[in-house]
């Protein structure tokens, strides 16, 4: 990264490296450098702690994909790879307002997900480290908290009900919405057993997922859950 820079003539860095437990501390320590620039290399979910740490700086984020599904970046740059997005940007340089979604003092940029599924991140974390035992274990959780717990949510009123899950997309990952609309897309997803959970994990793998009857989606600023038990939440 730092050879890429200096081709640009960017100089003046300084760089941050470390595991998932570092990174938070390191974009605080980076915050208080006041950078012109924070380029982030990682996944979704880094880039997300990164913006985090440039609330209310006049800092620039320039977010490389360095992680597993990378559609913050890939939604920016396309299919560039990280060297290349580097290269490019300094050489023509756009600054771009990202929208986003905020849940109490949790911001996203990619989406957010409430219910059992986002217990399933836990379970894709584990495959990565090559802890299959554990993933398998975390999964069969997940399978079983799927159907004993159902969200109410509210949409508007006219939009209400109750869902396994409720998803929130921004609008930069949308296949429906403009980068500059002002709303998120809200999808809620009933799944009445384990046969249809499959069946709508078939149609999300072959991008047919907004099409499927268990789903109902709204264009919304704002979505209320509740629920009689603890909500897993996950956000990108």
């Amino acid at each position: 990264m730092v050879d890429i820079l200096k081709v640009a003539g960017v100089t003046n860095c300084k760089t941050w490296c470390g595991e998932s437990d570092q990174i938070a501390p390191a974009f605080a320590e980076a915050a208080k450098h006041k950078p012109e620039m924070l380029v982030v290399l990682g996944g979704d979910g880094t880039i997300r702690t990164a913006a985090k740490a440039c609330i209310g700086t006049d800092t620039y984020l320039l977010p490389l994909p360095g992680g597993t599904l990378n559609m913050l970046p890939r939604a920016l740059y396309g299919d560039l790879s990280w060297q290349d997005a580097l290269r490019s940007t300094p050489a023509a340089p756009l600054t771009k307002a990202l929208s986003g979604g905020r849940t109490r003092d949790e911001l996203f940029f990619v989406g957010a997900i409430a219910g059992a599924p986002a217990l399933w991140m836990e379970a894709r974390e584990s495959i990565r480290e090559g802890e299959i035992v554990d993933a398998v274990e975390k999964s069969a959780v997940v399978f079983k908290a799927m159907f004993d717990t159902k969200i109410r949510y509210s949409i508007s009123p006219e939009k209400r009900g109750e869902a396994e899950v409720v998803a929130v997309i921004c609008p930069l990952v949308s296949e429906e919405m403009s980068d500059s609309e002002q709303a998120l897309e809200a999808a809620a997803i009933n799944m009445g057993s384990a046969a249809e959970l499959l069946g709508f994990a078939t149609a999300v793998a072959f991008g047919k997922w907004r099409d499927d009857r268990r789903v109902t989606l709204s264009k919304t600023k704002r979505v209320a859950i509740q629920s009689s038990r603890d909500i897993p939440l996950f956000f990108d």
